[in-house]
């Protein structure tokens, strides 16, 4: 029988020690070695006899069998892995990796030489972010009796950004703001100054913002923005297609005030270009009664794919008009092809 032994020029600890991505809070490690493939005397193992591995730690340099501990058993691989934590490798001190080579016929290496590792000290993951500072976004002036909203967003000690909801206040006796961060305002004689303030706490940290915002007084007979401008449709597909252009009435002026029935007008236009340059308005519609004004994309000159913008104004009998209302964007979708038609059966 020949002499089956193994030594540190055939089982390779040395050099081979591999740190491999773990996920969760595990830390993989791989320890691979070179195939044992010859008997100690140089003669190639029989193709009929198959090798396994047994590998091994201990902190006993001198690995006495009592203190060898199984990293991998019988296996047909020249690679390991393995967690240093569910082994129970000591963090902060050497240890020693030891292997031998088994044949199916049950001839066994002696070990290899030990092979010193110095398992390292893992830093304790961090704990979850603190919370580091609020910011408030929203208008920085609302008009007299009227409304606007603020939202707050909190940065994290991970430099992480998100929406919260904090507690919400204002200074102002002429205004009041909700839990949701609604600031609604009264009337004003004058532009007053008022201060909204968030206010959120995490994880026993509190952080606070303030944002300063005027309430400006409209002067009697300024007209409203008119609102909630909105496209909708097809609402007509046959013989061609429509759209519908629709707005909010405009009922009153800017600072609350009634406006008299029947002595508004609106006109609505649209434009390629998101400024809403004066020079680029197309009519849709001019000093019309009506909410809304049905339009076919193509008769008005509007381009398939093309990106357009909605806006609209409102004129009283008296000759006052409002400012533009913000540009609601649109696409005029090519319809597609048409579908196929005229099939016929070939005999072939």
């Amino acid at each position: 029988m020949k002499k089956f032994v193994l030594s540190l020029s055939v089982l390779v600890l040395a050099g081979m020690l591999l740190v491999v991505p773990g996920r969760g809070d595990a830390e993989t490690r791989t320890i691979s070695w070179t195939a044992v493939t010859t008997y100690t005397d140089g003669t190639p193992i029989e193709p009929t006899k198959t090798v396994t591995y047994d590998v091994f730690w201990t902190q006993d340099a001198a690995l006495s069998p009592a203190s060898l501990r199984t990293v991998a058993s019988a296996t047909p691989q020249t690679s390991a892995s393995f967690d240093p934590d569910v082994l129970g490798m000591p963090r902060g001190q050497n240890i020693y990796f030891t292997g031998d080579a088994v044949l199916n016929t049950g001839e066994r290496s002696t070990l290899a030489s030990a092979y010193s590792w110095y398992v390292p000290v893992v830093s304790p993951p961090p704990g979850p972010a603190t919370l580091s500072s609020i910011a408030i976004a929203g208008p920085a002036s609302v008009n007299e009796s009227s409304s606007g909203s603020y939202t707050a967003t909190a940065t994290w000690s991970d430099g992480s950004t998100t929406t919260v909801t904090p507690t919400w206040s204002e200074n102002s006796a002429y205004a009041s703001i909700s839990t949701g961060g609604v600031l609604t305002t009264t009337a004003v004689t004058s532009n007053q100054t008022a201060t909204v303030t968030a206010s959120f706490t995490s994880g026993g940290v509190t952080r606070t913002a303030a944002k300063p915002v005027t309430i400006v007084d409209i002067p009697a007979g300024t007209l409203a923005t008119v609102q909630n401008v909105s496209v909708a449709g097809p609402v007509q597909t046959s013989p061609t297609r429509l759209f519908r252009l629709s707005w909010d009435p405009v009922t009153s002026y800017a600072d609350g005030t009634p406006i008299a029935a029947g002595s508004v007008r609106y006109t609505a236009y649209w434009t390629a270009d998101p400024a809403l340059s004066a020079a680029s308005l197309r009519s849709l519609v001019s000093s019309t009664s009506a909410t809304s004004v049905t339009f076919d994309p193509t008769a008005v000159g509007m381009t398939a794919d093309q990106r357009v913008y909605f806006t609209a104004v409102v004129t009283t009998t008296s000759g006052g008009q409002s400012p533009q209302s913000a540009g609601v964007p649109w696409v005029a979708l090519n319809p597609g092809p048409a579908a196929p038609s005229g099939g016929t059966i070939i005999r072939r």
